[in-house]
C-alpha cells in the first residue's frame, strides 16, 4: 500500500474520531469510507489502537517535533518560535477540526496518548530551559519559567479554543513578551 493510501486512512480515522469519538468509531466505519480492502489497512495498521497512533503522531507529536527546521538558540527568539510552532500546529489541523474540537479529541485521548504527550512537553520544556538559562542565570530558575511560558502559551490556546476562536499569535507574541524577563543590551 502506498504511503498516499496510508495517509488516506489515517486522516478518514482522524475526522471520524473527532466527528464521532475514538471509543465510538469501530473500524468497520473507517473501512467505509475509503477506498481499500480491509485487508489493505491491516497491512499498516494491526488494530484500531495502532491507528490512533499514527492518528495521534500524524496531527499531534509529529507537529510538535523541532528537527524540521534549524531552531534559534537564543533564548527569546526561541520563546517566540515555540509560539509559532504552536498556532503553525492548530493551522495544520484546522482543514480537519476546529481548534476546540482538536482539543476534545486529545483530551479524551490523553490516557492513551500521555507519553507521547509528556514526551513532547519534556523535550519543548528542556529545549527553551537551556537557552533560557543565561537569561535567568540559573537552570531552576530557567527550567520554572520554560514550564511558565509553555503554560502560558497552551492555556491561552484553550481559552481561545473553549471560545471558539482560533489562537491570536500577535496576541500570544505579546503575552509571551510580558512574560520574558528583560534581556541585557
Amino acid at each position: 500500500m502506498t504511503t498516499r493510501a496510508r495517509d488516506e486512512i489515517v486522516e478518514a480515522a482522524f475526522r471520524l474520531f473527532l466527528e464521532r469519538g475514538y471509543e465510538a468509531t469501530s473500524l468497520a466505519r473507517i473501512l467505509d469510507t475509503v477506498p481499500y480492502s480491509k485487508g489493505a489497512v491491516y497491512h499498516h495498521f494491526a488494530s484500531k489502537e495502532a491507528l490512533l497512533e499514527a492518528v495521534i503522531e500524524r496531527f499531534f507529536t509529529s507537529l510538535l517535533d523541532p528537527t524540521d527546521a534549524p531552531r534559534p538558540t537564543e533564548p527569546v527568539a526561541l520563546a517566540h518560535r515555540m509560539v509559532d510552532d504552536y498556532v503553525d500546529a492548530i493551522d495544520a489541523v484546522a482543514p480537519y477540526a476546529s481548534p476546540t474540537a482538536y482539543y476534545a479529541f486529545l483530551t479524551s485521548v490523553a490516557p492513551r496518548a500521555s507519553e507521547a504527550i509528556g514526551a513532547a512537553h519534556t523535550a519543548s520544556a528542556a529545549e527553551l530551559a537551556g537557552a533560557l538559562e543565561p537569561l535567568t542565570g540559573s537552570k531552576g530558575a530557567a527550567r520554572d519559567l520554560a514550564h511558565d511560558l509553555i503554560a502560558l502559551v497552551e492555556g491561552t490556546g484553550l481559552l481561545a479554543a473553549l471560545r471558539g476562536v482560533h489562537p491570536d499569535r500577535a496576541a500570544l507574541h505579546a503575552a509571551l513578551n510580558r512574560a520574558l524577563p528583560p534581556t541585557s543590551g
